[in-house]
């Protein structure tokens, strides 16, 4: 029904299986079908596995793949634009994760660094951030690493047998998020900021949230981590003034001073 032809072997060793010889019919799926999945092979490819993805795509692309990338309407691309051992990073896992091979990693914590020996199973792109999905040894349960605080791995010649997986949850991550339209205890954020920073403000927290007045610019949003808001506002340097809340205010201002009297001793 499906289109396959199939054939049934009688007798021990027996069974079911598609007639020898058989090639999947390219044309069973549409354009729209084939662009689909070659967008998702590209963006595997800009993580460092061009020659494995290219090989692939030559074998079923329905025609160039110019051409495809060319009247496609989204394009995705996961490298770094700097020059970092970021790639040579993924490449590693993901054979790790491939061969069943154990990962030793040195991993920041907000509180300290440990040492531990991994059981890698996937690799998850979530928001802007790399996580790892793994099995902890040191903890003795599935973790979610986040992939930029490993400082230093090691590729182990130990195997391990894969163990049943979940799908892992973001639930303890969502408290990240500061802009939050629908949330209980949330704080509502005004920042000011001058025209001439606009720009750099935009790369950084995206144009969703901005408002202009005359004089100034106006970033207004709502959100329930007011600690992770102050955090990222101090990134921003000199680019922003927290208007209000007044907890926010203090907050920064107190970190600001605390930033000067290190400077002055």
């Amino acid at each position: 029904m499906a289109g396959f032809p199939i054939v049934s072997t009688p007798g021990y060793g027996g069974g079911i299986s598609i007639v020898e010889g058989y090639r999947f019919d390219k044309n069973l799926l549409s354009s729209e079908d084939w662009e689909q999945i070659l967008i998702g092979l590209n963006a595997i490819k800009t993580m460092g596995d061009n020659e494995k993805i290219e090989y692939l795509i030559g074998r079923i692309a329905p025609k160039d793949i110019q051409t495809i990338n060319e009247q496609s309407d989204i394009m995705i691309d996961l490298s770094q634009w700097y020059d970092d051992d970021a790639q040579e990073l993924f490449v590693d896992i993901r054979s790790a994760i491939n061969n069943r091979q154990l990962l030793s990693i040195d991993y920041q914590t907000k509180s300290s660094s440990t040492h531990r020996e991994i059981e890698p199973y996937k690799l998850i792109f979530k928001e802007r951030d790399w996580y790892l999905y793994a099995f902890c040894r040191l903890r003795n349960e599935f973790r979610l690493f986040k992939v930029n605080r490993i400082s230093s791995y090691k590729l182990i010649n130990t195997y391990f047998i894969p163990q049943k997986i979940t799908l892992p949850s973001f639930e303890g991550l969502v408290e990240r998020q500061i802009f939050q339209k629908a949330a209980k205890n949330k704080y509502h954020v005004i920042l000011e900021f001058d025209f001439q920073d606009k720009e750099f403000l935009i790369q950084t927290l995206g144009a969703l949230n901005f408002k202009t007045t005359e004089n100034k610019g106006v970033i207004d949003f709502q959100t329930t981590n007011i600690e992770y808001t102050a955090n990222l506002i101090l990134s921003l340097q000199d680019k922003v003034k927290v208007i209000s809340p007044p907890e926010l205010y203090e907050r920064v201002l107190s970190t600001i001073c605390k930033m000067k009297m290190l400077y002055e001793r």
